[in-house]
């Protein structure tokens, strides 16, 4: 079955353009028009990236004013949009408040008419179509929409190389639950396994990336801004993350998140099945984080004795930038193993041996003080 991807240029935010880039890519991608997929009074789950509270021009987030063009078009149709994610940290109408005014989705819910999602109950959700796939517990506001809308921030990422349409879809668990997977998963294939089955069960409807401005280097959160200039929508998340990937410079059979649909049967071996309409994306070749995937011949050695005693001297290490570490604690109230201590007047402390390398610490320091750097084994192999 071919998989389709609309790529158009958009080389800022303004209205206008923003306006004139989704319309041509609707074109594309829907020849009957959004109002074949929305009906009237419709409810639409807005699902941006609200990863933290962070002003638009840090492109961590996704960016508002292409928010607010998706919401006037669902209000075109007669719908009602519905801004929503969980971002890092409790799940409480306070952090959700706080995140939306710094993120600027407020502005947009109160221009547009969209409302913010304050609900914080979630559901657990299965498909019985496919029983392997498991349950998560979910926002219960998006699993009751009528329909999704996946509008996710092109960016690096220090765990999975790539955040971008399937990853997205993480944010639909609620706050701190993320951390338990984590936990529960702290090998990178099975996590992303897990993920992409999460991913399955929101089955968002449309996809419409913010690759205008990106995020390269120490992705998510840490971080600097990439100009691509462009939007990217599909109906299949994982066809769109592999376009994203070529975009970005990467090999998409490296992107762990890519190779988890593969196994589950979403994308061919060849990824021979996507077709791409629109403009030819073009290849800015993305800064990607510090620290990269295990080498290949550790994980040929599977679980075995050397592959341990290799793996805890590859194992990233963390530090911290004292000039601008605060003290929050944040750092070490989101470590999933417990692996951080913070104690008064100093800068935290990591027990390696306890240190799963999800670097969620670093994900949602507010201050950017935590810094991945690779082992003195890790920079001589690579």
């Amino acid at each position: 079955m071919m998989k389709t991807v609309a790529v158009v240029d958009a080389q800022n935010y303004s209205p206008e353009v923003l306006h004139t880039a989704l319309r041509e890519g609707l074109s594309l991608l829907l020849p009957q028009g959004l109002e074949a997929m929305i009906k009237p009074n419709d409810t639409v789950a807005i699902k941006v990236n609200m990863l933290m509270g962070k002003t638009p021009e840090r492109a961590i987030t996704t960016h508002p004013g292409l928010v607010r063009e998706v919401c006037l078009l669902v209000k075109e149709c007669g719908g009602k949009a519905v801004i929503i994610d969980s971002p890092g940290g409790p799940y409480t109408i306070g952090a959700l408040k706080r995140a939306y005014e710094k993120c600027g989705f407020a502005a947009v819910a109160e221009e547009t008419g969209a409302a913010l999602n304050f609900d914080t109950s979630v559901v657990k959700v299965h498909d019985p179509r496919h029983p392997e796939y498991g349950t998560a517990m979910l926002l219960s506001p998006a699993v009751n929409a009528a329909l999704i809308i996946n509008m996710p921030k092109l960016k690096t990422h220090g765990l999975t190389i790539l955040t971008c349409a399937a990853k997205n879809m993480f944010g639909l668990v609620p706050g701190l639950t993320k951390i338990d997977y984590h936990l529960r998963y702290p090998a990178i294939g099975d996590f992303c396994r897990t993920l992409v089955q999460i991913a399955e069960l929101t089955q968002p409807e449309l996809t419409i990336v913010d690759a205008v401005e990106a995020m390269e280097g120490e992705g998510p959160s840490s971080g600097t801004p990439k100009h691509c200039g462009a939007l990217l929508l599909s109906r299949d998340m994982h066809a769109l993350d592999v376009v994203a990937a070529q975009i970005m410079g990467l090999d998409p059979q490296t992107v762990p998140t890519i190779e988890a649909a593969q196994a589950l049967g979403l994308l061919s071996a060849s990824l021979a099945e996507i077709t791409l309409l629109g403009k030819k994306p073009a290849v800015t070749p993305f800064v990607t984080p510090n620290v990269g995937r295990r080498p290949s011949f550790l994980r040929r050695l599977g679980s075995s004795p050397l592959a341990r005693a290799l793996a805890l001297h590859l194992k990233p290490r963390l530090a911290f930038d004292g000039e601008k570490c605060i003290s929050c604690g944040i750092c070490v109230e989101s470590c999933p193993p417990q692996a951080m201590l913070l104690t008064q007047n100093s800068l935290p402390q990591v027990d390696m041996n306890k240190c799963i390398s999800c670097f969620c610490c670093q994900e949602l320091c507010p201050e950017h003080a935590v810094l991945v750097q690779k082992s003195w084994l890790s920079k001589v192999i690579r």
